[in-house]
């Protein structure tokens, strides 16, 4: 089973940590494909999945929901996909190929990866997984930090690996969302502090701005 927010036609958004049902509704209306809810603890946009399960399923089904996954346990992953409460889930810590495959062959699965240097990418690429997340590397952290990487590097990831879907993360905001798509043309970009008025409070000025950007990339025929 495929992400359902990357989409062929256009470069598709996900709008990440997000803490409360307001806060998904209102990206949901400005037109996300995609929302993220960080179920790790440690996250400053954390969110307990016996709170989330209360309001997730509540929220519209062509928004596709994911969790956000930092080394956890694979049952608590297994309850929540099975559930149906999420759609896909997001490993975003060091977990392993073996791992990521339990999830992968029966779930929407992305891995996402923190891009430090050149030489970072080469251990990305030999990672068996259809849909890759590009972040910006960030000690201590993993994903939100609201710094960026050399968008160049995730363009050549773009054009080594053609049958990848890649999502580009790290610093993307309304005004540079644009430049960073365009340069990169991934199938989607990921967004969380970069549309936020606080950690893990959505700006809904910023949400609409950031979606309205992403909309006016051409992607080349």
């Amino acid at each position: 089973m495929k992400p359902r927010f990357v989409q062929t036609d256009r470069i598709a958004v996900k709008i990440c940590g997000v803490t409360s049902e307001s806060d998904a509704l209102v990206a949901c209306d400005a037109g996300a494909d995609a929302l993220g809810f960080n179920f790790w603890p440690k996250s400053k946009r954390y969110v307990k999945p016996e709170h989330f399960c209360q309001w997730g399923r509540e929220l519209p089904e062509s928004t596709e929901r994911v969790g956000v996954f930092v080394n956890a346990e694979p049952q608590e992953v297994f309850r929540l996909l099975e559930t149906g409460v999420i759609h896909a889930a997001q490993f975003h810590g060091d977990e392993t190929v073996q791992y990521y495959q339990r999830f992968s062959a029966n779930f929407g699965t992305l891995k996402a990866f923190t891009v430090k240097d050149d030489c970072s990418m080469s251990a990305i690429s030999s990672f068996p997984a259809a849909s890759i997340l590009l972040d910006a590397y960030s000690p201590g952290e993993y994903g939100g930090s609201g710094a960026s990487f050399d968008w160049s590097l995730g363009r050549r990831f773009v054009l080594e690996n053609p049958d990848r879907r890649v999502v580009l993360a790290g610093g993307l905001r309304p005004d540079n969302v644009a430049i960073a798509a365009t340069g990169v043309m991934p199938s989607a970009v990921d967004v969380a502090s970069g549309v936020e008025s606080a950690p893990g409070i959505k700006d809904s000025f910023r949400v609409n701005d950031f979606i309205a950007a992403v909309r006016e990339v051409n992607i080349p025929d």
